[in-house]
């Protein structure tokens, strides 16, 4: 049997890194929720519909999709609640759009889907 294998570290071989501080998970709460609208196919086509066009309505975004308009709504209702997309109601229609904060990350995100 080879000895390196159940070899048991000893604290003088132990990892040499000291007084790193306390990572606070917590702060990165908002980034997973926009980390996780990128994670869906279909949002990222809404996206990228979203940026050839700039502004669109959720009755274009269905049969552009072939989706069903509930699924639409609630991919879109994923990219608005983490501020990825802001809307415009304009009596019973809401017009959908990129937040222009998003609009470099959802291009390079977009460019990096695209190159595969």
């Amino acid at each position: 049997m080879n000895d390196n294998v159940n070899k048991i570290r000893m604290p003088d071989e132990s990892c040499k890194i000291k007084n790193i501080e306390p990572i606070d998970i917590g702060k990165y709460q908002n980034l997973e929720s926009v980390m996780s609208a990128f994670s869906n196919k279909l949002r990222l086509a809404i996206l990228d519909a979203l940026l050839k066009y700039g502004e669109l309505c959720t009755c274009e975004l269905v049969p552009a999709t072939s989706m069903a308009q509930p699924t639409v709504t609630s991919n879109l209702q994923k990219l608005y609640s983490t501020g990825i997309i802001k809307k415009r109601e304009e009596w019973k229609y809401t017009y959908y759009y990129i937040d222009p904060k998003y609009l470099d990350i959802v291009k390079k995100i977009l460019l990096l889907c695209n190159d595969q």
